[in-house]
């Protein structure tokens, strides 16, 4: 099934950039060569990579560069009671990610509208992090305190396909989706226990040895892209 999944993107990756798009006139000259774009996605799309900011560089009017960034961070802050007692403990969990992608299109355009499809490369780097202080993660304990610290690389390949249409000549709206071989790497991290009560170490600390994850993955299916060009 793996080799299945490669030869499939592989496929639509030399159809990409084989492929020759002959225009008609447009309404978007190429020599408005900015553009900025936002990106919504519907609450049913759960993809691991979901830009919300995208520049496009028009070369001409049948090609362009691109580039998206999208950055995630969340903090979830919980409070642990003792039992019977007035002792509070917390956990903090930080999670953040910052990707980015660079990638070329090539255009097909009409007087209104236009498809597009192309190949971009994503790159991201991020944490998951955990403190605790006075539980063990479950339960409050007044002598224990611990963190939990490992960074995270993403590295992939994405094809993409999608069209717009100019409501105005410096404003459209479209969609877009993709197929995307993805390389998460859990990088080496730390678990630090800090125990005062102990008779011995009181501080001890656990390296996280590196781990991969791959996989092959659907992106973009039904998202609302807005764009301005900049004249």
């Amino acid at each position: 099934m793996k080799k299945s999944f490669l030869s499939t993107l592989l496929t639509l990756i030399i159809t990409c950039l084989s492929t020759i798009f002959y225009s008609q006139d447009t309404a978007v000259n190429y020599k408005n060569r900015i553009s900025i774009e936002g990106q919504i996605y519907p609450n049913f799309n759960q993809d691991i990579y979901r830009p919300k900011i995208k520049i496009r560089y028009n070369l001409n009017n049948k090609s362009a560069l691109r580039i998206n960034t999208n950055l995630k961070r969340s903090v979830n802050y919980q409070e642990i009671y003792e039992v019977n007692g007035p002792g509070v403990g917390s956990v903090e969990k930080i999670n953040s990610m910052y990707l980015f992608s660079m990638g070329y299109e090539s255009q097909k355009r009409w007087k209104n509208s236009a498809i597009y499809s192309g190949l971009e490369g994503v790159l991201g780097f991020g944490r998951n992090d955990e403190y605790g202080s006075r539980t063990d993660s479950v339960n409050y304990v007044s002598d224990l305190d611990y963190n939990y610290q490992r960074p995270i690389q993403k590295m992939g390949l994405r094809v993409f396909f999608g069209g717009e249409y100019y409501l105005k000549s410096n404003l459209y709206f479209g969609t877009e989706f993709g197929i995307m071989l993805l390389k998460t790497s859990f990088l080496k991290g730390s678990y630090n226990v800090i125990d005062y009560s102990s008779l011995t170490s009181s501080d001890v600390t656990v390296e996280m040895p590196k781990s991969l994850n791959s996989g092959i993955y659907y992106s973009g299916i039904g998202v609302i892209r807005v764009g301005f060009i900049f004249k």
